[in-house]
């Protein structure tokens, strides 16, 4: 089979409905389509190259939230954006050249709840598990139903707060880092720092939307359930190789091949170190009690299995191991008045907080750039697994053992065009190694 990066593609449909309920069919039209998203935005986004005879800007016309419906065959299968829940809507024009007989523009579009999110507000008092809000808060103040309960991962704790008339999207992402998952449990600390109780996992979510619609998700829960590859359970993921060749148009290849990589971040141990990645002092100050209170936190021994490799420790220096490299001054994790009287908090302990800090930062270890044949079937919040061999004079077939393994896919790009079909991929992870 011809490798589907250079097939192209078959736009079925793009029409553009204006907001009097005109209608144009632009497919023809089409140069190229780029459909990006991204684990830190919480709205995907599409770039779309136009050049046609007909005046559709000024003749439509087009001014902002017009409705646009898509419908792509690829080789990877069909790509589909016309339902009610699902489309996008133009947001801006530029690039407009009239000087020619035909008129070239680019329109950008993003999902109408993205248009939602500018005149919504989420004022409103929040009560029980951080999970529920994030429901209610889709629901109620974004007013969409473009999600499905098994992407809103439960939290364990519960947090009570006010909305302060921010922006939905706003408040769903200050939300995250106060997350707890359900197997994360609690660790108390002992004066000197110490931990009494080994938390299994740690603090953390993603809001995020993909093509499945909206998500809320731990950093855990992305990061694990991929190994022990016998067990029935193991999640399904895609297997990518680089086989160092270049791919030239209508050649039999194998749509599983890297086309090109790069590493954008490899190691970098003085950024670990100076954002306290591994091992940090943090100072609480609480500001209901005026307490402050100073906790030491080590991240390879709270870590856990929860990483994208089966690494039981992370090897530093001797004499930097255990030692703290920066210094954190932060407030307690504290919310609004209980009815009793009390403060309400999310169920956070210090630890905790030093944990969700540093773990989030751990997940950046690695960045990695590839691009492979188009699969609109890919959405970031997916793990992959990329083979790498190994950098020799010789012609050695071994699998580079540092740089290969899973990977976490933080931003991705569909590229459509008459010549190019491509998907690009930015991934990361919070360790090194296959094992």
């Amino acid at each position: 089979m011809a490798n589907a990066a250079f097939n192209g593609y078959k736009p079925n449909e793009f029409i553009i409905e204006s907001l009097d309920g005109k209608r144009i069919d632009i497919t023809n039209s089409i140069l190229s389509i780029d459909y990006f998203e991204d684990i830190l935005n919480p709205a995907i986004s599409m770039i779309v190259q136009v050049n046609n005879s007909y005046s559709i800007v000024s003749n439509l016309p087009i001014r902002g939230g017009e409705r646009v419906e898509i419908d792509i065959t690829t080789g990877s299968g069909d790509f589909v954006l016309n339902r009610d829940d699902d489309h996008l809507r133009v947001y801006k024009v530029s690039g407009i050249d009239g000087t020619r007989m035909a008129e070239n523009f680019t329109l950008h579009l993003t999902t109408q709840e993205h248009f939602k999110n500018e005149v919504a507000r989420s004022y409103r008092r929040y009560n029980g598990k951080i999970s529920d809000s994030v429901k209610d808060i889709l629901s109620n103040d974004l007013v969409t139903t473009k999600y499905i309960d098994e992407n809103i991962e439960e939290t364990s704790n519960s947090y009570s707060f006010i909305g302060s008339f921010r922006k939905p999207f706003n408040v769903l992402q200050w939300l995250g880092p106060k997350s707890l998952s359900p197997e994360a449990g609690s660790s108390d600390p002992e004066p000197d720092g110490s931990l009494q109780q080994k938390a299994s996992g740690t603090s953390g979510y993603f809001f995020y939307e993909n093509s499945e619609g909206f998500n809320f998700k731990s950093i855990d829960t992305l990061v694990s359930g991929l190994k022990g590859s016998g067990s029935s359970d193991t999640k399904k993921y895609y297997q990518y190789s680089y086989g160092g060749k270049i791919i030239k148009a209508n050649e039999v290849a194998n749509n599983f091949e890297i086309i090109d990589f790069s590493f954008e971040k490899n190691i970098d141990m003085r950024k670990s170190l100076r954002l306290g990645t591994f091992c940090n002092y943090s100072y609480l100050f609480n500001p209901y009690t005026y307490e402050v209170t100073a906790y030491k936190y080590d991240l390879r021994e709270e870590i856990g299995d929860k990483k994208l490799t089966k690494q039981t420790k992370f090897s530093l220096p001797e004499d930097l191991s255990g030692n703290p490299s920066r210094v954190l001054v932060r407030t307690t994790d504290d919310g609004i008045m209980a009815k009793d009287g009390g403060v309400s908090t999310s169920g956070r302990t210090p630890v905790d907080l030093a944990k969700s800090f540093a773990r989030y930062n751990l997940l950046f270890t690695q960045a990695l750039n590839i691009l492979i044949p188009c699969n609109t079937k890919l959405k970031v919040g997916d793990v992959i697994y990329c083979e790498f061999p190994e950098m020799s004079a010789g012609e050695s077939k071994e699998i580079d053992p540092e740089s290969s393994g899973f990977y976490l896919i933080r931003e991705l790009r569909h590229h459509f065009s008459a010549n190019q079909n491509t998907t690009s991929l930015k991934l990361m992870r919070d360790s090194y190694g296959v094992y």
